[in-house]
């Protein structure tokens, strides 16, 4: 629960946004203010129903003293009603002390008051509010801000004013709830850790309204904001959610923000590092590309780049802007396959080193294992649907040797295999699975390929005489595994010109055609088409046109399309892979292009290896495990790792959210695998905005804005003061009186 243990009361949003001096303006409690002045009426009741009780007898010695009561009967009056007034007023104010009536901001009544209240202290955490800005007793701009917020607790009134603390380092969180010891919230602000994490605005006020909306009622609530002001926190992709935010807020809150900032800072950063490609491939150069970036001025430096924990050559110096242009290092040449680290590096002597490095896990392929799945198969060695495919992806090293037996010097290992075999293989010991006219697709095979391409793998379909259009729509479009519905088969008659691809060598071309920019006799713009599959695309888009055929009847139909199903990708071709329909295979890009296909679909494998601060290591189902994984970070310290169960219901290991960039280990019992953490890139950028655009980020709203400097005491202590123990004072000091006056009125009374 968030709501505090006082009693609250619900005040008008007039009393939290004015500071002018104000008498009188309310009640925490307004029910018991009611109870007091229902209360206060219980002594005249009492009287009143004493009085009509009496019955008159006259006996003789009364007439004596009826005599002596009117010659006193003034003053006895006088007395009665006193002590009457004074019971009525115990109770009253009884009642309104429970209330704690709430007023007087200024003046000398105001000094015997307690001042009450909500603060919420939202402090940024984020990675950029480790600038190092060398304030007096504050080296970063976090630490400023934890000195601020201590000042700003230690001026509050104790017992009375309550503190609750939220962080924006993305996952924004609650680290203090509501409370009034002060002692545990300077502790708490203390215990506020500088984080490598993006900057969470959203959330951070999210959390913050979510505290003042439950403690809606408390006379007096401020929410004070501690950021450095940046445009990567403040002008995200999500500002109109936070601008809609700013309203509400106001309502809740008085609103300051300190903005931490210094207008001369800049940074330097490596903010993105990958493969030029989806296949890295070991024994030959490779290239790797860098982004580097320079905020709030130009600077200049030397990229460092590192494979493998050793020293790559190709460092040179770089001239860093925000519009630096991509660094390559076109000579990462790696010796064996499988998983390799790899960071880049800079040395900008700007004030916020965490983002000078960047680091990236490459997995390299020394042998691509790609499935071949017939559908028909014939007698001789180029017969098969899927043949030409095997002798593109793997040219026999020694011409004249065709068949199974046959060396090659290809990267590319295929197997091919008849569609009867598909049960019996392990999808997940290949990269790719290509289906070559393959007539029938079970349900149960259907399911396989969409787990083996969920977790990472590259399915490829083409077309063939014995594909059915409506098994395929029943078991692979479900599924995900076709772009769109095989709607007919096209074809053309004997006598007439076969269908050509829409290709131009110098229009705009997909990714997996750009190595065709240019190439005037390549083949694509000239093979034709003579039967294909009709592929009727939604109208959402997911799939990417990769090359269609040339429009006819005004429908251009598409030949070859791209799309995603988990961490995989699924490729389709509306033709055959063999010359059965199309004189595609003949022509000199047939080679290149299925290459093409098959290294820019084919994933590395290393998505899970690549992670950002705030990711939980989860281990894919397919990696072999000899003991229990063990993860450490680069200082060696201990991840824990916890057993899981995937939504599939498949068993998996995952770790703890890791909060610190850096190259981890991951020791499986079988290798010894790297894993890559690295800061959220849109972070580097600390330019800082001004008060204007802060608030015009929350939705126009009126807030005070203080620069990196502590508070005055007057705008600290300004808040609701609580009369409810003066109110109380007074109460007792009538009950006493009331007692004296009971004694010296009464019976006692000598």
């Amino acid at each position: 629960m968030n709501t505090l243990a006082a009693p609250i009361f619900e005040t008008s949003s007039s009393f939290v946004a004015h500071r002018s001096a104000f008498v009188s303006v309310g009640f925490i409690t307004p029910w018991l203010a009611v109870a007091g002045i229902l209360l206060a009426s219980i002594p005249v009741i009492i009287h009143l129903l004493n009085r009509r009780r009496f019955r008159i007898v006259e006996w003789a010695a009364m007439d004596f003293l009826l005599a002596a009561l009117r010659k006193n009967r003034r003053r006895i009056q006088f007395e009665q009603w006193l002590l009457l007034a004074t019971r009525c007023a115990v109770l009253l104010l009884l009642g309104l002390a429970l209330a704690r009536p709430v007023g007087c901001d200024e003046g000398a009544i105001a000094a015997g008051a307690t001042r009450s209240g909500l603060h919420v202290l939202l402090i940024d955490n984020s990675y950029s509010m480790a600038y190092e800005a060398n304030r007096p007793e504050a080296r970063t701009h976090l630490d400023q801000a934890k000195k601020i917020a201590r000042q700003i607790v230690s001026q509050l009134s104790s017992g009375g004013e309550a503190v609750a603390i939220v962080t924006a380092g993305s996952p924004a969180k609650v680290a203090l709830q509501p409370t009034y010891d002060l002692a545990a919230a300077a502790s708490a602000i203390d215990r506020v850790e500088q984080t490598a994490a993006g900057t969470d605005i959203r959330g951070a006020l999210k959390l913050a309204m979510e505290i003042g909306e439950q403690n809606a009622r408390l006379p007096f609530r401020r929410l004070e904001m501690f950021t450095d002001a940046t445009r990567s926190a403040w002008e995200p992709g999500h500002r109109d959610e936070i601008a809609a935010m700013g309203p509400p807020l106001a309502k809740l809150f008085s609103i300051r923000h300190f903005n931490l900032s210094q207008p001369d800072q800049w940074n330097a950063a490596i903010i993105g590092l990958a493969p030029s490609t989806r296949l890295v491939r070991s024994g030959f150069d490779n290239d790797l590309v860098a982004v580097g970036r320079s905020f709030g001025r130009a600077s200049e430096s030397a990229v460092r780049w590192s494979l493998d924990n050793a020293t790559a050559t190709g460092g040179a110096a770089v001239a860093l802007s925000t519009d630096t242009p991509p660094i390559v290092q076109s000579s990462a040449r790696f010796s064996e396959g499988g998983a390799h680290s790899v960071v880049a590096s800079i040395a900008a002597g700007d004030r916020l080193p965490v983002d000078d490095a960047r680091y990236c896990v490459v997995e390299v392929a020394s042998s691509l294992r790609v499935l071949i799945v017939e559908g028909e198969r014939g007698v001789g060695p180029l017969a098969g649907s899927g043949a030409f495919l095997e002798l593109a992806l793997a040219p026999p090293a020694e011409v004249g040797t065709p068949g199974a037996s046959r060396r090659t010097s290809s990267y590319v290992a295929p197997d091919l295999i008849s569609d009867l075999e598909l049960n019996n293989r392990v999808l997940s010991d290949y990269r790719a699975v290509i289906l070559a006219g393959v007539g029938q697709v079970s349900a149960s095979q259907a399911d396989q390929l969409k787990r083996f391409v969920e977790d990472g793998g590259t399915l490829i379909v083409f077309m063939g005489e014995a594909v059915a259009g409506e098994n395929y729509n029943q078991t692979l479009l479900p599924r995900g595994l076709l772009p769109g519905p095989l709607s007919k088969r096209v074809g053309v008659a004997a006598d007439q010109r076969g269908f050509a691809f829409d290709f131009n060598p110098h229009g705009s071309l997909h990714p997996l055609l750009r190595i065709f920019a240019g190439e005037e006799k390549s083949g694509l713009d000239t093979a034709q088409v003579f039967t294909y599959w009709q592929v009727d695309l939604p109208a959402d888009g997911k799939a990417q046109r990769v090359l269609d055929f040339t429009a006819r009847d005004g429908r251009k139909d598409p030949a070859i399309t791209l799309h995603e199903v988990g961490g995989g990708r699924v490729l389709t071709v509306a033709t055959t892979a063999n010359a059965d329909w199309t004189s595609f295979p003949a022509k000199p890009a047939y080679v290149a292009l299925v290459h093409e296909m098959l290294a820019g679909s084919v994933g590395g494998g290393d998505g899970w290896m690549n992670l950002q601060v705030g990711d939980a290591v989860e281990l894919p189902p397919g990696l072999p495990l000899k003991s229990v994984p063990v993860l450490k970070d680069s200082s060696q310290q201990e991840i824990p790792m916890q057993p899981t169960t995937r939504p599939d219901g498949r068993p998996a290991y995952r770790s703890v959210p890791l909060t610190k960039p850096g190259m981890y280990t991951l020791l499986t019992g079988a290798a010894t695998l790297p894993i890559a953490v690295n800061v959220p890139a849109d972070e580097a950028d600390i330019r800082p905005t001004d008060d204007r655009a802060i608030r015009a980020a929350l939705g126009g709203i009126e807030i005070d804005t203080e620069g990196a400097e502590p508070p005055s005491i007057a705008s600290v202590t300004h808040g609701g003061n609580d009369f409810g123990w003066i109110v109380m004072v007074v109460v007792l000091a009538l009950v006493g009186a009331e007692s004296w006056m009971a004694m010296r009125f009464g019976h006692y009374r000598k």
